[in-house]
């Protein structure tokens, strides 16, 4: 009698362990594509399974910082830590949230760890070096940087990190330096020629900031921030406004850092339009429907809420849009282009706020028109500029070579009264402080007439 040898099924813990593993790799995979809904679900069905399981509570941490809940990402994160104490990647990850929430001192303390946990963390000590300059220990995050450079020599990113940090410290020569050495490992890395050009701009050395987007433009032939950059520091094949994709990779790259930059700039614009709006509404009633027009992170969502009645943020960057939705104070929010997203919303405004946004216009009347229409009969339109300073009558808007644009007075009240709005008051203020020198710019409050 023979007997047929039956394939045994694997205990049921076993089993149960072995799908836990596939689920995860699956929600990982999920991730890194982009797919955040629905890896979020499957990290969620995890913890279920397992509550303390430190990748799911990690990885979702992770997730949910990008999708805009900073603190969720820290409470996830820190459990993580606490079932694996010696857990060095969520140890960097907790300092990059910590870092994007503001909070440099804690954030040095995990990239600490993360060292302590692993000796030979090239990436922690890149963060910690540039956690360190953003907390104003240049001398220190140089010694730091230098140190990740001598465990990975071959990285990039800690080059360009070290000539922030050596920029910082006043030591422009080796700053470009470090970043040259930079481009010479990745070639192709938008960050260090953009970070070089700034950096040729503000020592006044034109000429090597064009043979630097020249480069960029011809190792990344079609990104257009190479094109931009290239026309803002040349004055050739000027754009009649900035292209949507580089706004979008501009803004999603500043997203993290945006907040903590403008405080460092004494950023106005949000204070001064606010000003403006009070005069037309002395006692807020939150009876209006507003739209924060390029809202980026929020900073005029609180400032509005008290007038609004219905508050909608609208941005190009689905980056600055996460945080703005973490303000917790906008009703609707929406990643699309102002201009598209206005020509939809007929007649839908009581007041339509625009902070340094059309400073990425040249050509305003496209602009403009939208805003118009999108308005109620007598509704506002506040927003600032950038002043041109000219004496050439034809002058209408000029783009500079730190890539924004700035126009002149009689081009502005041309472009309102084509697009149907009535100039009630438009005043010149400091909006900003760059490279310590104040950004002066015009405060303008416009109205819709009463008949459409």
């Amino acid at each position: 009698m023979s007997y047929k040898r039956q394939r045994r099924s694997p205990p049921a813990h076993r089993q149960h362990m072995l799908d836990i593993k596939s689920a995860q790799a699956k929600a990982m995979n999920l991730h890194r594509g982009g797919q955040l809904e629905n890896a979020e679900a499957l990290y969620r069905r995890i913890l279920q399974a397992q509550p303390n399981n430190p990748d799911a509570l990690h990885f979702l941490g992770m997730l949910r910082h990008q999708r805009g809940d900073g603190a969720d990402a820290v409470r996830l994160i820190e459990q993580s830590i606490a079932q694996q104490p010696d857990y060095a990647d969520a140890y960097n990850s907790l300092g990059n949230v910590l870092s994007s929430l503001g909070q440099t001192a804690e954030a040095i303390v995990a990239y600490r760890r993360a060292i302590a946990c692993r000796a030979d963390f090239a990436e922690a000590f890149n963060n910690l070096g540039v956690a360190l300059r953003a907390q104003g220990e240049p001398a220190e995050a140089i010694q730091v940087l230098q140190q990740g450079i001598a465990l990975k020599p071959d990285y990039a990113d800690a080059y360009f990190s070290l000539g922030r940090a050596l920029s910082a410290a006043d030591q422009p020569d080796a700053a470009i330096q470090a970043i040259q050495e930079g481009l010479r490992r990745n070639p192709r890395r938008p960050g260090g020629y953009r970070q070089l050009g700034r950096l040729f701009y503000r020592l006044n050395r034109i000429e090597e900031a064009v043979a630097c987007y020249r480069q960029w433009a011809e190792q990344n032939p079609d990104d257009p921030e190479a094109q931009y950059m290239l026309a803002a520091v040349t004055g050739e094949n000027v754009p009649e406004r900035a292209a949507d994709r580089y706004i979008q990779d501009l803004f999603d790259g500043f997203a993290d850092s945006f907040d903590k930059n403008l405080q460092g700039l004494d950023y106005q614009a949000p204070n001064l339009l606010a000003a403006v709006i009070a005069t037309e509404w002395p006692t807020p009633d939150a009876a209006l429907q507003v739209l924060d027009a390029g809202c980026g992170t929020g900073w005029c969502g609180p400032l509005l809420r008290p007038y609004a009645h219905h508050l909608v943020g609208v941005d190009l960057s689905p980056g600055m849009m996460n945080k703005a939705r973490a303000r917790k104070v906008y009703d609707e929010l929406a990643v699309a282009e102002l201009t598209a997203f206005m020509q939809t919303r007929r007649n839908e405004y009581d007041l339509i706020v625009s902070a340094d946004t059309l400073i990425y216009f040249g050509d305003l009347g496209a602009a403009l028109t939208a805003a118009a229409g999108a308005l109620r009969p007598g509704g506002r339109l506040a927003f600032t500029l950038e002043k041109l300073e000219t004496d050439a009558a034809a002058m209408t808007f000029h783009l500079n070579p730190h890539g924004r644009y700035s126009h002149t007075e009689p081009y502005l009240r041309r472009e309102l009264a084509a697009a149907g709005l009535t100039l009630r008051s438009l005043t010149t203020a400091t909006l900003r402080f760059e490279l310590r020198q104040p950004v002066m710019g015009y405060v303008v409050l416009a109205a819709k007439t009463e008949l459409d």
